[in-house]
């Protein structure tokens, strides 16, 4: 991973890893080594939030307590719908452990599954996208690895 890091560093001034639901997959200690910044992405549902709030604590737990409080959750809505969790219990829950808390909301064209063109998603969506991005980009800002 590092010397596959190294070489798309070369190229790009920000390498993106999805580790899907990997976290303690071998490779995951040399992306957590390099990493500026995590997101982790949950669900509105007890089980997805709960993978989340689980991931936040073997992070802290295993010597990257630091990346979990600057890490930034996003709660994916991704059932039309109410969630069966207060959004604001939710939302309060990962803000006393993270640096940020974004929520993207229901959009039908990302539940499809399929590629996601920015222009097809719903102006909330896209409103969010965008804020989340900014986000983003504050923590690399913060970090010091973006101006």
């Amino acid at each position: 991973y590092h010397d596959v890091a190294a070489i798309a560093a070369h190229y790009y001034s920000i390498v993106l890893t999805d580790s899907g639901t990997g976290i303690v997959h071998s490779v995951m200690d040399a992306t957590l080594e390099l990493a500026d910044q995590l997101i982790i992405v949950a669900g509105r549902s007890v089980d997805e939030a709960k993978l989340a709030s689980e991931t936040l604590s073997w992070l802290e737990s295993n010597g990257y307590a630091d990346l979990a409080r600057s890490a930034v959750v996003v709660l994916n809505t991704s059932r039309p719908g109410a969630s069966l969790i207060r959004p604001t219990e939710l939302e309060a829950h990962f803000r006393s452990r993270v640096r940020a808390v974004a929520t993207i909301p229901y959009d039908a064209h990302i539940a499809t599954g399929g590629p996601i063109s920015f222009r097809e998603l719903a102006p909330a969506t896209r409103q969010a996208a965008r804020e989340l991005a900014a986000v983003v980009v504050e923590g690399l800002r913060s970090a010091g690895t973006v101006r």
